[in-house]
């Protein structure tokens, strides 16, 4: 479980997958991994919508060695891929959430999954400079 005062990170995650992909589609994919749902916190789907998949009291299940004292939010899409990046209405969405988290829990500090890793998981996620996109 976890309290706010716990949380120091939020840590923002692409799918790797077509922004299309079913909210359905990466629970079938976290449950196949042992998980008992999506690991994330949030998922912002390709329409931009925000959808909660796991209570902000929860560990998640989302960045290895970080899950401890983080939140995770996935947006669906590729942004290592020109064709599958984040739309405008996903930014939005995302800049919102970040907004309201960072109201939520004063101090918390944003950043992509790959600079939260701490050197555990090699990964480009969420293939760009959240921490540029969001001005944070």
């Amino acid at each position: 479980m976890h309290t706010l005062m716990q949380v120091k990170r939020l840590i923002i995650h692409h799918s790797a997958s077509p922004r299309e992909t079913p909210i359905e589609t990466l629970r079938e994919w976290h449950k196949a991994k042992g998980f008992s749902d999506i690991g994330y916190h949030r998922v912002i789907d390709g329409n931009g919508k925000l959808h909660a998949t796991r209570q902000l009291t929860m560990q998640g299940a989302h960045a290895l060695g970080a899950n401890h004292d983080s939140w995770g939010i996935c947006v669906m899409g590729d942004n290592t891929r020109e064709d599958r990046k984040w739309t405008e209405a996903q930014v939005e969405a995302l800049e919102r959430f970040v907004d309201a988290a960072c109201e939520l829990v004063p101090g918390l500090v944003v950043c992509g999954h790959r600079d939260a890793a701490g050197g555990r998981t090699a990964t480009e996620c969420p293939g760009l400079n959240v921490r540029a996109l969001l001005g944070v």
